[in-house]
């Protein structure tokens, strides 16, 4: 196993259009799941472009395997962060029932 340093650029865009407040505080939560995942993931951004890079030193056999790391981690936290994927429907929560369950 070896270390592999990787970096992935994403350009994102939101409906209704988001301020750079707004956009800087997603990434912080994207950071803050990607740290609750135990990820070692560096964020770079522009918040005017709305990029952001993340890049990461991943240790495995081979550059595919760190690759394929890094991006479940990544679309993990992205997800955690409320960013879905394209094709996915996003589903809201509608009705919410809440009961305390007995120790058995």
């Amino acid at each position: 196993m070896r270390q592999h340093r990787i970096a992935i650029q994403m350009t994102f865009e939101s409906t209704p259009h988001g301020t750079d407040e707004q956009f800087e505080e997603f990434l912080d939560a994207v950071q803050e799941h990607l740290d609750e995942l135990g990820c070692e993931v560096q964020i770079a951004a522009s918040l005017a472009d709305r990029t952001a890079e993340f890049a990461s030193s991943i240790e495995a056999l081979n550059f595919e395997s760190a690759v394929n790391t890094l991006l479940v981690d990544i679309r993990t936290a992205l997800h955690a962060a409320e960013c879905h994927t394209d094709n996915w429907p996003q589903y809201v929560a509608t009705d919410r029932n809440l009961r305390e369950l007995q120790d058995v």
